[in-house]
């Protein structure tokens, strides 16, 4: 502190100037103010320095001063700065560095700069470090505010009624008079202050009175921070997210996430720096996924960091955040259940119900599921949760919403305490089976792409409600599930997967049609010909067992698919036999565009070129009406094939250009790992052999990425004829560089190459 300035003082001064200018004596002045004359002099004399507002006030309006000069008299009356402009009342000193959090901190500083912004909250979970913030940007502002920066820590506090008491002792105003709001506006009068407001979340009905002080004090300015905005219309909410995770397991992504700059940094600060190779890199981007970038959860975790490596620390990851870390943190911080309770307890019943029902979701959910599985009106409770920021809305995906993982695992405590676990996993699992019915036709038609799209955002609620399903002794509700959805486990990359869930789902005592019908398509997506015949040929037997004409006609499809590409013809020609054969249907005519493309493939490989054509173009034809863009590409991979036989180049590189335009606009795979081999030939025989390695890479890394297989026999054929010239003919050092400038080659570059290749004409 420094010393007490010599003489009289600024108030004293200011006030004997401003009585002597209107000719009063001091005791004219007590008179008329209400006062003793001897307080009046006490004043000038400097023997009070720091008179109280309403004293301040009534003298003010004795004297009958202008605006300006009852801000001047105000002003002489406040405690003077500290030479570091943080005003009487220091912040808190900084204990850790705030990473991974500068263009929030720019953002937020010019905001509170600019003088449009009087009231900022910072919203967002629990643990996302709104409190850290805040205090930086304070310490970064507070040159900016000569009358003080103050921090009036609300999580102690109890009622709404004590939030100005709080803010009054925090900006340094003592034993104020009722109606303390007044006072206080008075006091602050026009003073340049910052005041932050943390933890609101529980007292928001001081909205009002924050509010009002903001419109009474021009010069004040208040950063808060709460899991909900205070709703007034001073306000601006600037919602804070997680921290960024690693983007991949390698040490370079590691190192360049926020999230994981935390952690490493938290670590090293328990005494134990994590070196990144590849193993740790690897654990401690796993770590940061879980936590989903919750910076305190990130903390906690870290702090075992000095007995346990990054592995075991993932291992035990929910003791970990659950046992007490720094003891400096506030009680309700010190473990990730202490903050979590806190937030819980302010809400509401219905609130604290659906939060705990919503914890059965893996990733997100849309409004219909929570709707189904919180077996209640959820909009207006859900609006809550999303205003107290423990649900939050996913972006380009309305209406749909997540909760962050460690809230996710703590709910689902609840949930279980609550014993409601296995009723509520029950109902989601009867609602992506559903999803998964509706999803069976879509995939097949022109809605393929929402429906892929829509799968891919539910990935992780499929393989929750399979596990679900299994648990509860229904293996055969899910192979229905898997047999519905099978397009979109090879269409989207996980073929593997897919084909792990039917094993899984068999070992359970899963049997029938549908489940041997996923098995063989997804077998057919990996290349596993020999298993995808024995499953095809088990799903029609099981299908004729059960008078199911639709699984029939798909499960006869896929055998003769499997025949033909095996080479045993007479086979494939009679399971085709027997799919045109079933009655038509309005839900066969998938199965009718594919079985036209087997037929046409049945004819190539045999050697009867019209054939083949002829059947391809029925193919495309029944394809374009269904406008199933997998459908499409399918068949004009197949009509590619057959032009390049005939050495028709053109209309090869036509099919296989639409073809690649069509997996690029869906996001497929499964059909670009025959594209792509396609237009390398075309590139070859064009005299563009480096153009030609790299589009045969881009064949490889789709096909290696996805786990899907070129598999009917001309096209490999072909293809190791053209790899070989183009390897040859570039030279070992050549082609491996254009190999590896190809394996980077996206979907979406495909249309742009197709049309380098057209630029080229066919040799003469």
């Amino acid at each position: 502190m420094s010393a007490a300035s010599p003489g009289p003082g600024a108030f004293a001064e200011g006030l004997r100037s401003l009585r002597e200018r209107r000719s009063l004596t001091q005791e004219e002045l007590a008179a008329r103010a209400g006062l003793t004359g001897k307080a009046v002099g006490a004043l000038e004399r400097g023997e009070r320095r720091r008179p109280y507002p309403h004293t301040i006030r009534a003298l003010a309006d004795a004297l009958d001063l202008d605006d300006d000069e009852r801000a001047a008299l105000a002003a002489a009356a406040r405690p003077p700065s500290t030479p570091d402009g943080e005003g009487v009342h220091r912040l808190p000193a900084r204990t850790t560095p705030l990473l991974g959090r500068d263009a929030e901190r720019e953002e937020i500083v010019a905001l509170l700069r600019s003088g449009t912004t009087r009231l900022l909250t910072l919203t967002g979970p629990g643990g996302v470090g709104k409190t850290s913030l805040a205090l930086d940007v304070a310490r970064t502002l507070a040159p900016d505010f000569p009358d003080g920066v103050a921090v009036a820590a609300l999580a102690p506090v109890g009622e709404p009624a004590l939030v100005l008491p709080t803010v009054a002792r925090a900006v340094g105003a003592q034993a104020l008079p009722a109606p303390l709001v007044d006072a206080l506006a008075a006091y602050l009068g026009n003073r340049r202050q910052l005041v932050v407001l943390d933890n609101v979340e529980h007292v928001l009905a001081c909205a009002g009175d924050v509010a009002e002080l903001i419109a009474r004090c021009p010069r004040l300015v208040v950063l808060a921070t709460s899991r909900a905005a205070l709703r007034v219309r001073a306000e601006r909410e600037r919602p804070l997210t997680p921290l960024a995770v690693p983007a991949g397991p390698g040490a370079a992504a590691v190192a360049a996430s926020p999230a994981a700059q935390v952690f490493l940094d938290r670590a090293a600060a328990v005494g134990r720096p994590l070196p990144l190779d590849d193993a740790t890199a690897a654990a401690v981007a796993a770590i940061c996924r879980r936590l989903d970038g919750l910076p305190l959860a990130l903390e906690l975790a870290a702090a075992h960091a000095r007995y346990l490596s990054p592995a075991a620390l993932l291992d035990r990851l929910d003791a970990s955040l659950a046992s007490p870390s720094a003891r400096d943190l506030p009680p309700r911080q010190r473990t990730m259940r202490a903050t979590l309770d806190w937030s819980h307890d302010l809400l509401t019943a219905a609130e604290q119900r659906l939060l705990r029902r919503l914890s059965v979701f893996a990733g997100g959910f849309s409004l219909e599921a929570a709707q189904q599985v919180a077996d209640d009106d959820v909009l207006p409770v859900l609006a809550g949760l999303v205003e107290q920021s423990l649900v939050l809305p996913e972006p380009d995906a309305a209406p749909r919403y997540r909760v962050l993982e460690p809230i996710r695992q703590y709910a689902a405590a609840r949930l279980q305490q609550a014993g409601e676990a296995d009723a509520v996993a029950d109902r989601a699992a009867d609602f992506f089976a559903g999803l998964a019915a509706r999803a069976r036709t879509g995939l097949r038609t022109a809605e393929q792409a929402g429906w892929l799209d829509a799968l891919s955002r539910d990935h992780d609620n499929l393989g929750a409600a399979l596990r679900r399903l299994l648990d509860r002794g229904d293996p055969r509700t899910a192979a229905t599930l898997l047999a519905d959805t099978w397009l979109y486990w090879a269409l989207r990359g996980h073929t593997v997967e897919g084909l792990g869930w039917v094993r899984v789902v068999a070992a359970a005592g899963g049997t029938g049609a549908a489940l041997h019908l996923a098995g063989a398509a997804l077998g057919l997506a990996a290349g596993d010909l020999p298993g995808t015949a024995r499953a095809a040929e088990a799903a029609v037997a099981g299908a004729r067992a059960a008078g199911d004409q639709d699984v029939l006609a798909e499960a006869l499809l896929f055998a003769g698919m499997a025949a033909v590409f095996t080479g045993a013809f007479d086979t494939a020609r009679n399971r085709l036999a027997e799919v045109d054969a079933l009655p038509r249907s309005p839900g066969r005519r998938w199965v009718d565009a594919h079985s036209a493309m087997t037929h046409g493939q049945l004819a190539f490989v045999a050697g009867d070129l019209a054939g083949g054509t002829a059947a391809l173009a029925e193919a495309e034809r029944l394809a374009r009406e269904l406008a199933s863009p997998f459908s499409l590409a399918t068949a004009l991979n197949v009509q590619a094939s057959v032009a390049l036989a005939a050495d028709d180049d053109a209309t090869a590189l036509d099919c296989w250009a639409e073809a690649g335009a069509l997996a690029a606009e869906v996001g497929t795979s499964w059909t670009l790992a025959y594209t792509l081999p396609g237009l390398a030939i075309v590139a070859a025989r064009r005299g563009l052999p480096e153009l030609a390695a790299e589009l045969f890479a881009a064949g490889s890394a789709t096909a290696e990425a996805d786990s899907v297989a070129v598999t009917f026999p001309p096209d490999l054929a072909v293809a190791a004829q053209w790899l070989h010239t183009v390897r040859a003919e570039l030279g070992e050092r050549d082609f491996t560089a254009a190999w590896e400038r190809g394996r980077g080659l996206r979907p979406s570059d495909v249309p742009r190459v197709a049309e380098l290749i057209s630029d080229r004409s066919a040799p003469g």
